[in-house]
Parts: C-alpha cells; sequence; structure tokens
C-alpha cells in the first residue's frame, strides 16, 4: 500500500510525515511494527540552471569524443546516460522536462556526468562548484578524490587534510589511523592555498571534505586500521 503525505522533519534517523489523508491512519494501523520503505517524490521542478550545466557537461563529453560536436551527438549521449539511470537508479523516463522532471534526479544525472568526465579526464568549461547544489557537492568532493582531480579546478591532484583531521607534526602518517579523517583532493596550487586560507576557502565552495573510508585509504596508500 502507499500513502501520500508531506515530510515534516527529520531528526537522525527519526522521519516525521503528515499524512495528506487522515483515514490512511487507520491502514496504519494494520501493518505495525512491519517493514517500511520509504519513497520520496521529489516536487521541485528542474532549475534551468541545472539543465544548463547538464547539457553543458554533455556538449564537453561530445567535444571531447570527437573533436567536435556533431548535431545529434549530445542527444545520443543524453540517451545513453538515461539508460545508465535506469540500471542504475531504477529511474524510468527520466527527464529534465519542466513537466516532467525534477531536482533531485537532475541531481543524480550531473552528478553521474561529473564522474564519466574524472574518469575519462574530460575538460569541462565551466567549474562544478559553481553550479552544484549542495547535496550534490559532497558526491562530487568524493568523486574527485577517488579519481585524484582537483576539486576546485580539475587538475590532477593529492589529498589534503583538513582542519580536525590533519597530521601533527611529530607523528608518522604511515602509522597513524585514517579512519574518518576528512579529506579533500587539491592540486598543488591549490592545495598550497588552502594551507593558508582553508577556512575562507571550505566556507566559499560550501566543502565539508569526505570521511575516510577503505577504498579511499587503499588509493592513498592510507593506514586504515
Amino acid at each position: 500500500m502507499e500513502f501520500a503525505g508531506k515530510l515534516l522533519s527529520r531528526r537522525g534517523n527519526v522521519v516525521t510525515i503528515e499524512l495528506d489523508s487522515p483515514e490512511s491512519l487507520y491502514q496504519l494501523d494494520k501493518v505495525q511494527d512491519s517493514v517500511i520503505t520509504l519513497g520520496i517524490h521529489d516536487g521541485r521542478s528542474v532549475s534551468p540552471r541545472q539543465r544548463k550545466f547538464a547539457w553543458s557537461i554533455m556538449q564537453d563529453i561530445a567535444t571531447a569524443a570527437i573533436g567536435g560536436s556533431e548535431a545529434d551527438f549530445e542527444q545520443r549521449i543524453y540517451g545513453y546516460f538515461k539508460s545508465e539511470m535506469a540500471k542504475y537508479y531504477g529511474i524510468e523516463n527520466f527527464s529534465m522536462s519542466d513537466a516532467t522532471g525534477n531536482m533531485s534526479d537532475t541531481n543524480l544525472l550531473i552528478n553521474m556526468l561529473l564522474e564519466f568526465c574524472l574518469q575519462h579526464n574530460i575538460a569541462l568549461r565551466y567549474r562544478p562548484l559553481d553550479h552544484l547544489d549542495d547535496p550534490a557537492i559532497a558526491r562530487y568532493e568524493y568523486a574527485c578524490l577517488m579519481n585524484k582531480r582537483c576539486v576546485i579546478c580539475g587538475l590532477k591532484a593529492d589529498h589534503h587534510h583538513i582542519t580536525g583531521s590533519k597530521v601533527g607534526m611529530g607523528n608518522d602518517r604511515t602509522k597513524i589511523n585514517h579512519r574518518g579523517r576528512r579529506l579533500i583532493a587539491l592540486c598543488r596550487q591549490h592545495h598550497d592555498l588552502f594551507h593558508h586560507e582553508e577556512k575562507e576557502r571550505m566556507a566559499e565552495y560550501h566543502l565539508q571534505g569526505v570521511p575516510v573510508d577503505e577504498k579511499i585509504a587503499k588509493i592513498y596508500n592510507l593506514n586504515y586500521w
């Protein structure tokens, strides 16, 4: 059974929902203590900014693949990633139209496009941090670490420990447990900048840093145990 309602609040893993129909409460009494799957429909329409950025990334992919843009190549790229959205997220008939598209699904597409560009070293005309919504930035931070690309400019990068996760002087980096320490991927130029202006730049770009997991530890040869 399905119930329509409005999400009111979230505290930790406790979610409060107001149901549209009070009669639904009687139905809920029948399934108390049962496992419930919460499905969310994002009622926010795709923003022009999102749509423009998504298409610009697909144009960059087209240019990198063929050295120039053919008339229908971007549409073919769009079709390919729509099929990937269905395959990995179960989102059938994905759309960026005003009528049927929504912001959450479009953010998933944008992140998928960006991860593809990071993996294949595709240059972008627009800096992602200037166009991503806050919820999408965290995933981009992680993708940049996984692909050793600077989160600011996209150049080849190494990891940077942010304040609160730095390795103190006199400590052996190879022996310290990095589990949960927060990192960001930065090229040499931005690495140097962050050593002097970390707080200001983290706030400017809405960065949080990424807690080290086993995959990141393996990529950067960090002690994880």
